[in-house]
């Protein structure tokens, strides 16, 4: 009887892994991460910090497991990122065009909005909810979710819904450099599309 008790228990262990063995060829996963930096030159710039936005949000990564290209039931992993920075938007002061129109009047060419950066990043440690079978998932990338958050398209995205107030911003600021000179100038602005 002990025997077969112990021959149930080995026949058991080489089925459980025989199993992970096949299951082990369907499920593959490589990562090579590599980082190197020579600094070749300095480059002077000249952008204009018009407006600042304090952003605060929840990137939110779902995916779900597959074995040979087919999604698996209750395989779902998502993965919850807190953010918040502060997002800086303005102009390349070097683009900035001023003309003389009359004696006491300039045109102040302004040119595309730009997102110049982020100031006071702070990401928190991911949060994970998993499914039964969600071991099949691979992990999100936290730093591909932060750059999709950091993206030229959320820059622009961020541009474009802020851009009455950048266009105000630049008329102060140009403006104000006209009056310190002198407040009797009169200053027309155009903006690049």
């Amino acid at each position: 009887m002990t025997s077969l008790v112990v021959a149930g228990i080995v026949a058991a262990f080489a089925s459980g892994g025989l199993n992970a063995l096949v299951l082990g060829s369907f499920l593959t996963s490589s990562s090579n991460e590599r980082d190197s930096q020579v600094m070749k030159s300095i480059t002077r710039v000249q952008d204009v910090a018009l407006v600042s936005l304090h952003i605060e949000g929840v990137a939110r990564h779902e995916s779900n497991g597959e074995i040979l290209g087919v999604a698996v039931p209750a395989s779902e992993k998502t993965t919850l990122i807190q953010y918040k920075f502060d997002a800086k938007l303005g102009i390349d002061g070097s683009r900035v065009k001023i003309e003389r129109t009359g004696t006491e009047a300039y045109r102040v060419t302004i040119p595309k909005f730009i997102g110049i950066g982020f100031d006071d990043p702070v990401f928190e440690d991911p949060l994970e909810s998993n499914e039964v079978l969600s071991w099949l998932t691979p992990s999100a990338v936290q730093t591909q979710m932060i750059n999709n958050i950091l993206s030229d398209e959320n820059k622009q995205k961020y541009i474009t819904q802020n851009e009455e107030a950048l266009k105000e911003q630049a008329q102060v600021f140009y403006s104000g450099i006209f009056a310190g000179v002198d407040p009797e100038i009169d200053v027309a602005f155009e903006f690049a599309k």
